[in-house]
Parts: structure tokens; C-alpha cells; sequence
């Protein structure tokens, strides 16, 4: 580090691998994955190593100028780590914390290809993201000493800031490092793309509507005129995992995208422009032979109701939600859902309604459901409503051990609201996924 400097480098290395290894040892988070070094608060914070990868499978190479791939708050380097990968780019870290940086620059080194001559350029710099002048300066100088006279540019800026846990409680001014000084410090080190600098901002899922106006202003400040694409992902547990804005040449022509993760690849995209969404309330207990789908939350947080909708539903088909928030949104149509992986992607499930209750199951009554179940010709039901969490799972474990000799039809039960005048109160609906 020089005197006037207050940054230092980190050269991912052999030695460095072995000193993270006296730290912490390297884990793989999934059979088949990479082992990487982290501290047990980054591997809470970490993106998934299949979340990182998709990430970075979604970017066109054409899109990006010429330049290294930059992220600002690298913490354990996955996500830098897959957009080098697959990208076959050089990439700079930045991480404020010391301890970090030396994990991170041994994750680097461990993933790294040994014949991959752009990955001697590699390095994590120890200081503060928003001083990109300080930064780029140790970047270039550290090259400089190993032997490479190159003064890259950044090609593309990936920035994950560290947030408050309950982000809607706070101001986006609490990230850190905050969103617009950094963007403003870094403007003049973005080699451009075709349709201006390639920036993705990885930000909480919990952003509401006006934290998100915000950061949309903040990039509108900085880069006035910049195409900008808010993407929520969902990995199909009943909520948003992961919300994103990807600006300038990695936007598309959309303003929105929704995406549902499999387990390892990018299941369903849908793309739009987003709308509001209304609900009706039932007066009455849904119509036998009419269907029910629960949706994945993710198409309703994005706002890309109708654009899912236009794909799912037949034409000429009815269709309503009855549930537009929470954990399991609810749309009942008069026909199936067309069977396209676009659309099955976001259905969580989907079946022919057979069965009004009036309770849900309970303990002693584990035996009569099952038995009623098995004269529709039903197999098994996934109790899909609200129960209390101490009891669902027991619940659930004896209705499957009820069922388990029984041939049929797989089945899902939901909890409905229905309103009438002498007040409101829930029906439990049994559907048959047929």
C-alpha cells in the first residue's frame, strides 16, 4: 500500500488460500457446488451459489464495453465470482473489511481456472467502495507491480450494499455504502456499453413501492435517461428472494421482470410494465368443477399480474383473484390453466375444486377426512391454508400416513374469506389437481 493511499491490495493466491484456510475452512452450501470461505454472518448474507450463476447466465457478453467486472461490497466474492466465470472477465473487489477481503480473495483463487491468464489480473482491495479514485489507483498499481502495465476500465458494476434487516423500517440512506455516492464516484470509471453503463444494483426484496421511487430517482440523477429493469426472483418458497435493477445496457425494453428459480436454472421469466391488481370477496362457496390456483407471490409483487394472466388463462375463460397478498395469492377460473412452462413456472398449485369443509382438519378428525377424501378418489391432500404452525406439520404427517395405502388423485386443501351479511368467515376448499 502506498503512503498516500488508503487502500491495499489482495492478490488471490496459493499463500492467501492457505491463510483463509486458517480462519475459516472452506464448505460447500450444496452437493456438486464450490467450497467457499466465509465467516458464519456472510454465509447468512451470501447469494446462492445456482442464484449467482443464473444471475450471470442471464447477461449478454455483447452488452458490456471493454473492462474488468467490478463489485463494490464483495463480501465473499460469489457473485463476482460467477460473473468472471461465465463472463471470462477479470474482476475487482472492493470490501471494507479486512477479514472478508482475505476470504474473499482465496474464494477467487479457489474457483479460478489455473490456465486462465485473466485471472492473474484478479484482485480484492481493501477499503472504501465509494472512493473510486483510491480504489482504481491500488487497482492499476498492484497490476503494475506484478508485471502488468494495463490500465483496465470498469465494464460493469455490480453493487449487493449491506442493509438494515427490516429494510421497510428504514431509509435507503442506511445501506452501506450508500447508493448514490457510489454511483456518482464510480460514473467516470464506466467504460459504456451499447445502451449506456452496465450496472446491477442486488437490493432487499422488502423495498415497498417508495423506497423503490427513490433509487429509481437516484439513477435518473446520475445517469439521466438510462434504461432501467426492476427484476424480482422467486425460488418458490411462498415469497420475493431477491430484488435487483439492472441499468443501462443490461436493461431490457421492459420496465419489469419476474423470474422463478428451480433448484440450480432459471424455471419461468415474464417481462412488462406492470399494473395494479384487484380482488373480489365471495358471497358464496366457490362452484364445484370450478379451478383454483395458488400463484407464486412474485407475479403479484412484480406487478406482472396480467402479463402472466394473458398466458395462463384460455380465452374466453372467467377468471378472478380472490387473494392478492401473503404468502399463497389465490385466482379462481372457470377452465384449467394452459400447460406452458412460462406459466407453470409460477404456479405453485393448481386443481378442480371437489370439496367445501367448514373446519379444517384436527386431530380426531384425521381419520373422517381421509375417508372422505378416498371416495372422490383422492390419494393424498397438502393441507395449503393457514393453521397454526405448532399443529400444520403434525397435521400434515398423519393425514399423509392416513392416505398412504389409498390410490388417487394428489390434492391441496386452501382456507377461502367468504362474506355475507351476517358477517365474514373462512370455508376450507379441497381441489384436485387432475
Amino acid at each position: 500500500m502506498s503512503e498516500d493511499s488508503s487502500h491495499a491490495s489482495v492478490r488471490p493466491s496459493a499463500s492467501v488460500a492457505k491463510e483463509a484456510d486458517k480462519r475459516e475452512s472452506a464448505e460447500s452450501a450444496r452437493k456438486g457446488e464450490p467450497s467457499f470461505h466465509m465467516t458464519e454472518q456472510m454465509r447468512r448474507l451470501s447469494t446462492p451459489w445456482s442464484v449467482a450463476l443464473a444471475r450471470a447466465e442471464q447477461i449478454d457478453p455483447s452488452s458490456l464495453g471493454p473492462g474488468i467486472i467490478l463489485d463494490a461490497a464483495v463480501g465473499s466474492g460469489i457473485q463476482l465470482i460467477a460473473y468472471s466465470n461465465v463472463l471470462k472477465r477479470p474482476s475487482l473487489g472492493v470490501e471494507i473489511d479486512g477479514n472478508a477481503a482475505v476470504l474473499c480473495a482465496a474464494n477467487m483463487f479457489a474457483v479460478a481456472g489455473k490456465d486462465d491468464i485473466q485471472r492473474t489480473m484478479d484482485r480484492v482491495v481493501i477499503g472504501d467502495g465509494t472512493d473510486s479514485e483510491g480504489v482504481m489507483t491500488e487497482f492499476w498499481s498492484s497490476l503494475r507491480e506484478a508485471g502488468t502495465r494495463a490500465h483496465p476500465p470498469v465494464a460493469m458494476l455490480h453493487l449487493d450494499p449491506a442493509r438494515p434487516r427490516d429494510a421497510q423500517n428504514h431509509h435507503i440512506d442506511e445501506m452501506k455504502p450508500s447508493i448514490e455516492p457510489l454511483l456518482s464516484s464510480w460514473k467516470k470509471y464506466l467504460e459504456l456499453g451499447p445502451n449506456g453503463p452496465c450496472i446491477i444494483l442486488d437490493l432487499s426484496p422488502r423495498l415497498d413501492s417508495e423506497q423503490r421511487s427513490m433509487i429509481d430517482e437516484i439513477v435518473e440523477r446520475t445517469f439521466p435517461g438510462c434504461g432501467r429493469t426492476w427484476e424480482w426472483m422467486s425460488r418458490g418458497g411462498g415469497r420475493v428472494d431477491r430484488l435487483s435493477m439492472w441499468i443501462g445496457s443490461l436493461s431490457s425494453n421492459k420496465s419489469r421482470r419476474c423470474i422463478r428459480m428451480g433448484t440450480k436454472r432459471i424455471m419461468s421469466t415474464i417481462e412488462g410494465e406492470g399494473g395494479s391488481v384487484s380482488k373480489i370477496r365471495l358471497r358464496e362457496p366457490p362452484p364445484f368443477d370450478s379451478w383454483i390456483t395458488i400463484v407464486d407471490p412474485v407475479i403479484l409483487e412484480s406487478g406482472l399480474q396480467d402479463e402472466w394472466i394473458s398466458k395462463a388463462i384460455p380465452d374466453g375463460s372467467g377468471f378472478s383473484w380472490i387473494r392478492t397478498d401473503g404468502r399463497r395469492p389465490l385466482l379462481i377460473h372457470t377452465e384449467p390453466i394452459n400447460d406452458d412452462d412460462e406459466v407453470g413456472g409460477f404456479v405453485i398449485s393448481s386443481g378442480r375444486v371437489v370439496q367445501h369443509k367448514l373446519s379444517p382438519p384436527e386431530d380426531h378428525t384425521i381419520s373422517q377426512t381421509a375417508s372422505s377424501l378416498a371416495r372422490l378418489e383422492i390419494g393424498s391432500v397438502t393441507l395449503r391454508c393457514s393453521l397454526d404452525p405448532d399443529i400444520h406439520p403434525k397435521l400434515q404427517r398423519r393425514l399423509h400416513k392416513a392416505m398412504r395405502e389409498l390410490d388417487g388423485s394428489r390434492s391441496f386443501m386452501v382456507d377461502i374469506e367468504l362474506s355475507r351479511d351476517t358477517g365474514d368467515y373462512t370455508m376450507y376448499i379441497v381441489c384436485k389437481e387432475d
